[in-house]
């Protein structure tokens, strides 16, 4: 196993969780995002080497935070209060503390350093951050699923979840938005009317005001950030571009046989109309230059597309599934048509924009 030094001094407050969760940390250079996890989901993340089209749609899994014991208890838990993600529920605090660890890396095959135990807070899951390499990053978080709970779940928890989506698009529509942040431009963070940032941050609550008729208004809201310079053609241009992916999700997660409970559609953009804009002109620029070199018969296909990663500076956009705390591959049962109902009334929404 490969292993990456990581020391508290390292860590920072991540500020780019769309969903609003509390204690998620990330490193100094922002390529990281750290946060407390269960054994579900590093069992999830590392049994995902077995399905790559998939993966593919799950940010970069570097590997777990284990972190070493601190003498005073009253310190640790007051410092493991403060990562403990609140929708983590089986993720206890003890007396360990954040002062030094190692990010390890597993191979294939390799089952992992919980062997399938519950895990407390001395182990953190480190994934890519999504957000990272946009200049400025509008973030969405689309919480799929009408049942939101768990096999394990207590019925008092079961009925509250359940009371919750009824309330909400869950119900209807199998998925509801658990939040989002669009940075509003210049002119907008200079009249202070949005956070130090420029951003307007939309939290859950936001999310639950919605029903099937009006949901399609968020979106727009997100989407269409005039402000900002994402003009309305710009914006169908992400629509189509969302819709593109999404289409794609769909058939890959209804080839697998899984179960995830409270997994989250995770979308970012370039939210700096002018950088999203340039950053398409760049996208068209290789795409035509590869084309190109297809057709006159140069070059190997393999090669190209790893110069193409590589020439790539600027990012317009990314599609992820997230938060696979109660997640689970289940051989034998079939797709999870718990999440495909939210899946595929995001397309049908999306759609919409374009008719």
């Amino acid at each position: 196993m490969a292993q990456h030094s990581l020391k508290e001094s390292d860590l920072i407050a991540f500020d780019h969780a769309a969903a609003g969760h509390d204690g998620v940390l990330s490193d100094a250079s922002g390529d990281l995002v750290i946060k407390p996890c269960t054994a579900a989901e590093v069992a999830f993340y590392e049994a995902s080497t077995a399905h790559p089209d998939f993966a593919a749609y799950m940010p970069t899994y570097m590997g777990t935070l284990s972190l070493s014991s601190q003498s005073d208890p009253a310190a640790a838990a007051e410092a493991l209060t403060s990562i403990v993600n609140p929708e983590i529920a089986s993720v206890t605090a003890t007396s360990e503390v954040v002062t030094e660890g190692t990010a390890t890396t597993s191979k294939p095959g390799d089952p992992g350093p919980a062997h399938g135990k519950k895990l407390d807070t001395g182990l953190s899951i480190v994934l890519e951050n999504v957000a990272a390499g946009f200049k400025k990053p509008n973030i969405l978080d689309v919480k799929l699923g009408a049942r939101l709970w768990d096999e394990g779940a207590k019925l008092e928890k079961r009925a509250g979840l359940d009371k919750v989506a009824a309330e909400t698009t869950s119900k209807s529509l199998g998925f509801r938005i658990a939040g989002m942040k669009t940075w509003q431009g210049v002119a907008a963070a200079e009249k202070n009317s949005t956070d130090k940032g420029g951003y307007k941050n939309f939290d859950k609550m936001y999310g639950r005001m919605f029903t099937a008729d009006n949901v399609q208004e968020a979106f727009e809201e997100f989407l269409f950030v005039e402000s900002a310079g994402i003009t309305e053609s710009v914006g169908k241009t992400l629509v189509e571009r969302l819709l593109t992916e999404i289409k794609a999700l769909e058939k890959i997660v209804a080839r697998q046989e899984s179960r995830m409970v409270s997994a989250s559609i995770l979308y970012v953009y370039e939210g700096d109309g002018k950088a999203l804009e340039e950053a398409l002109d760049e996208e068209r620029v290789l795409l035509a230059e590869k084309s190109h070199s297809k057709i006159s018969g140069d070059g190997d296909d393999e090669e190209e597309d790893d110069d193409d990663e590589e020439d790539v500076k600027s990012k317009v956009d990314a599609v992820k599934l997230i938060d696979f705390a109660h997640a689970s591959w289940t051989p034998g049962l079939g797709p999870d048509e718990n999440v495909l109902q939210g899946i595929r009334s995001v397309i049908r929404i999306l759609q919409g924009f374009l008719e």
